[in-house]
């Protein structure tokens, strides 16, 4: 099939912004069909137009377009659930007619990027998935690299139109499946993603936005933007030329576009029923690739997969995927905080993590986590000290063991973990950016004490905190700010302390979690709590009751707190409460199999060389004084 000649002005675009010399292109052709024709584990299309897509996508850089191309067969291989609807399946239809994803038709000039638009509110969440939605986005894209030259030269500019969509979206989706959707579209397809545009988005899916960026490259990361208020500011990123007219656009309707679609993937039924012959064939592939990652498992059941990771191959450029990455990448801002306040040193990171895993392999004791973001989160919580890290490691492991009547007290794979938690009695609040500590709320007089114990607080958050240290770097680094609600209080729930308990909590989530405390904030303090704060202050160092403040009324806490991290009933605008509670709901479901795997860990007494920990954690034993960052 013969290279359709592109209009002049994307002509000059490719020359300028892609390097394509167009006396050049057949000799580019010949070395890729080459390379792939000498790969046995590779049947990939060889269509001109479908290969110069991939060499524009990658600037004529050979090496990045043999990276990519094998991606993207690996992919339609090892990651099914991305691609999870067949060309035949009558539901593409069904969600074409939703509206939901649309490549728009139009553009105002003939090298601006294509425009793609979501509106992730307009589907039935309980008939069609995300994950459908998006098997679509793939089928709209595939015809586009074969006869859309605005996308291969010019790129895409995304429009996610957030409003009217549901928190049953995010039970739909899970982090490893986002991972594996990014590495799809960002790092295996010749895609040139110009922008992201979001419009109207809920709060709650903030958290996820932020989670989402952390798998982009940094390039695409600063090109995402939102707009909540006025969608006049989305018009100087995206030309109203190529908008539908229900966006107050002149790209046509809705239902123009829509129809354009289902007749065009109707067009395609002969092209993508040869398509499916196209993929990579892991038992021929060449080399085995190890990967730096420990736990790799592309079955859509589980990321923590009991599989023997030796049967697994892996591509060779498995690698380069920004999920596969070992320590995320930080943002400019948290990399300079981190370095001068924690004396992080990237160069020198992977061999402290190396060491670290090395000690543990050592302790005859200890069964541990050994993930690199894991670790990483400890060593930032002990500023990189190797012995402050082993410390902290070892005390967190011993205390699930030796405090489980806290630790394992309710158990994140159980119904009464999820029972309780929708109490709303221990909640991480939503991040307002990444340079303020991150808020936990204790609201410890919303249960019933006659059901429940104050511990089961805290082994709540001992798992939250699991949580947010994996996924959130400004928490690590930033720190945490803890506020505490004492509205419904009773004299029954404070009879629940005493100090035997009190040294196990602080113990737990203080002294063995990976977390910079920079303070305490507490409201609606009734009478008598006094003596619960002299106790608690017996533990604390100068600097920390320093930072332990009771406030009058909201109005304060808004003072130290973003407005919106703070839950609407408390004066802010960051959601409401049951909101935040939902959305912790999903993560810990998200993270069971996650969970499941922690559970395991801990630690043997019996086999413990030297002096047991937490022996001063009994009635009588002494507690040394702890101290807030």
């Amino acid at each position: 099939m013969p290279i359709r000649p592109l209009h002049p002005l994307l002509a000059a675009k490719a020359r300028e912004e892609l390097n394509e010399d167009p006396t050049k292109i057949d000799e580019y052709l010949r070395i890729i069909k080459d390379w792939l024709s000498e790969q046995p584990h590779l049947n990939a299309r060889t269509d001109d137009q479908w290969l110069i897509s991939f060499l524009r996508g990658c600037k004529y850089n050979v090496e990045k377009v043999k990276t990519k191309l094998d991606l993207y067969y690996t992919l339609k291989t090892t990651a099914p659930e991305v691609y999870c609807l067949h060309y035949t399946d009558p539901k593409i239809y069904k969600i074409l007619e939703t509206g939901a994803m649309l490549l728009l038709p139009k553009t105002k000039c003939p090298s601006d990027p294509r425009v793609m638009l979501f509106r992730f509110g307009h589907y039935n969440t309980s008939e069609i998935t995300i994950m459908e939605i998006l098997a679509v986005m793939l089928i709209q894209l595939q015809i586009s690299y074969m006869e859309d030259d605005n996308v291969t030269v010019a790129g895409t500019v995304s429009v996610v139109d957030m409003k009217g969509t549901s928190m049953s979206v995010l039970t739909q989706i899970s982090l490893w499946q986002i991972r594996k959707l990014i590495s799809v579209t960002q790092d295996a397809s010749p895609l040139r993603i110009k922008g992201v545009n979001i419009l109207s988005i809920p709060f709650i899916f903030q958290a996820v936005l932020n989670l989402c960026k952390q798998f982009l490259n940094e390039k695409i990361r600063k090109r995402v933007n939102v707009y909540n208020k006025n969608i006049e500011d989305l018009y100087k990123h995206v030309p109203k030329e190529c908008m539908p007219a229900e966006y107050g656009g002149n790209g046509g309707t809705l239902r123009e576009i829509i129809d354009y679609w289902k007749a065009k993937v109707s067009k395609y039924h002969s092209w993508f029923e040869e398509d499916t012959k196209y993929k990579s064939d892991e038992s021929k592939r060449p080399a085995k690739i190890k990967t730096k990652v420990e736990d790799i498992d592309y079955s859509p059941s589980s990321p923590s997969s009991n599989r023997d990771k030796s049967e697994i191959k892996y591509s060779p450029y498995v690698e380069q995927c920004s999920w596969y990455t070992m320590v995320r990448e930080l943002s400019p801002e948290l990399a300079e905080i981190a370095k001068n306040e924690l004396n992080e040193n990237p160069k020198r990171t992977p061999s402290d993590i190396q060491h670290l895993k090395e000690w543990i392999a050592k302790q005859p004791h200890l069964k541990a986590r050994t993930d690199d973001q894991w670790l990483v989160a400890l060593l930032r919580g002990c500023k990189f000290s190797l012995e402050r890290a082993k410390a902290k490691l070892d005390l967190y492991y011993t205390l699930r063991t030796t405090a489980a009547d806290i630790t394992l007290r309710l158990k994140p794979t159980e119904p009464d973990f999820i029972e309780f938690l929708r109490l709303g009695t221990c909640l991480i609040l939503p991040k307002s950016d990444d340079l303020h500590p991150r808020a936990i709320m204790i609201r410890s007089g919303r249960f019933d004490v006659n059901k429940y114990n104050v511990a089961d607080i805290m082994c709540i958050l001992h798992y939250l905190v699991q949580i947010m240290v994996m996924e959130d770097d400004a928490a690590s680094i930033v720190g945490t700010k803890i506020i505490v609600d004492f509205e419904g209080n009773s004299t029954s729930h404070l009879t629940l302390v005493n100090p035997s308990l009190l040294r196990k909590l602080v113990a737990v989530v203080q002294d063995s979690l990976p977390l910079r405390l920079k303070g305490s904030h507490h409201i609606n303090v009734p009478a008598g709590v006094e003596i619960v704060f002299k106790l608690v202050s017996g533990f604390l160092s100068e600097k920390a009751k320093e930072r332990l403040k009771i406030h009058k009324n909201h109005e304060e806490l808004l003072e130290v707190f973003p407005k919106e991290s703070i839950p609407v009933e408390y004066g802010g605008t960051g959601g409401t409460v049951a909101e935040i509670i939902e959305y912790w709901v999903n993560k810990i479901q998200e993270y069971r199999p996650w969970m499941e795997e922690e559970l395991k860990y801990g630690t043997d007494e019996h086999k413990r060389q030297g002096k047991p920990l937490g022996a001063d954690l009994s009635d009588t034993g002494s507690f040394r004084t702890l101290d807030i960052d």
